[in-house]
């Protein structure tokens, strides 16, 4: 498999042609799942992992780990959620051998381009962002993991549920309980309103889903 670069984005593929042609013995037929996937992997180690060469290094364990358990892939589900699934037990394992957290919010809010706008706009933008930021740092990790993978990477309910092995009216209670705890955090530091659902995607501008 060929160095990656990281961050990124790709294409656009058919995931389940693709691991067709893996598992036919087609190495080639898996770069471009990388490419579409590299962005999600990397930004989900670093989240957990808060160090951007750790959170390389990971990327690239992810995908030599997903190649070599490809036969295990179930088609039923997204690339996207087994990825993803991957890389998250994979981090968490390290941050155990490291006895560090396992998540660490402080990488989910990504930078937002600031508004191009009067500079009073632009302050109070930055200022809103950086309420939200200081919120979500007060999200229990059982709460943050779902807003990452719900508002950062846009993952279904379905494939969330895939991913943490959680039942759907426990993943849709956390993020319930999450959203409920980020508007009285913000209302008790000074923020005029409560963040609503597309508010909520601050985070998915610099990495988006790979």
């Amino acid at each position: 498999m060929k160095q990656m670069d990281m961050p990124g984005g790709g294409i656009s593929v058919d995931d389940g042609e693709q691991v067709r042609r893996c598992l036919a013995g087609d190495r080639n037929a898996f770069e471009p799942l990388v490419r579409q996937y590299k962005g999600l992997v990397f930004t989900l180690s670093l989240n957990t992992l808060h160090n951007r060469d750790d959170a390389a290094d990971a990327t690239q364990e992810v995908f030599l780990k997903a190649w070599a358990n490809l036969r295990l892939f179930d088609a039923q589900f997204t690339f996207k959620a087994w990825i993803a699934r991957i890389a998250i037990n994979h981090c968490i394992n390290m941050n155990r051998k490291r006895k560090l957290p396992t998540v660490d919010a402080e990488g989910i809010i990504d930078e937002v381009p600031a508004t191009a706008g009067l500079p009073e706009q632009t302050a109070l933008d930055a200022e809103r962002r950086e309420s939200i930021r200081n919120a979500v740092l007060t999200l229990p990790e059982m709460y943050r993991t779902p807003v990452l993978l719900y508002h950062q990477q846009n993952l279904t309910y379905d494939e969330i549920c895939r991913i943490l092995n959680l039942p759907m009216t426990l993943v849709k209670n956390r993020l319930y309980r999450a959203r409920k705890m980020l508007a009285m955090v913000l209302a008790e530091h000074g923020a005029h309103q409560s963040p609503g659902l597309e508010e909520t995607k601050w985070i998915a501008q610099e990495h988006g889903n790979g």
